[in-house]
């Protein structure tokens, strides 16, 4: 079983319904260095690799899980880093089993391929529906949109 969620930080602003972006256009580096920071819940397999320092954006870690499973796509091995902390999450691939392993808390647990993907679909989803929830205008932000979701549907 797969225990994930994005946990938003009470410390990061663009969380508040009040909070207005300083441009009116969001780009990839506000979306993915700046804004909408989470500490990340994930434990896989009743393994925590969950991170709850500093809080990284919520489309980095989308994005940063995404980017493994499309790697792992034509390679066994894979090491993505967070943008922000830098903590390193390294993906081996053995037909349909991954290991992943966490530099920070160091950690290791294996997972299917088709739970990885799963993971990796379901942090997009998140990111973009807790981004949108409290501030639906960026429902409409083109590389949000294009990048990591649509927004979901009522």
């Amino acid at each position: 079983m797969i225990d994930f969620a994005f946990e938003p930080r009470a410390d990061d602003d663009s969380w508040s319904p009040d909070w207005r972006p300083p441009v009116t256009d969001l780009s990839a580096s506000d979306f993915s260095l700046r804004y909408f920071k989470a500490d990340l819940r994930l434990v896989v397999h009743g393994v925590d690799l969950g991170v709850r320092l500093l809080g990284e954006p919520v489309v980095d870690i989308a994005l940063l899980l995404d980017h493994a499973v499309g790697e792992l796509e034509t390679r066994a091995d894979v090491e993505v880093e967070a943008s922000l902390t830098q903590h390193v999450y390294a993906f081996h691939r053995e037909g349909t089993t991954v290991t992943l392993t966490t530099d920070w808390p160091p950690a290791r647990a294996e997972l299917s391929w088709e739970e990885l993907r799963g993971l990796a679909e379901r942090a997009k989803a998140e990111a973009v529906r807790l981004i949108t929830a409290a501030h639906p205008e960026l429902g409409g932000n083109a590389w949000l949109r294009e990048t990591v979701g649509a927004p979901p549907t009522v």
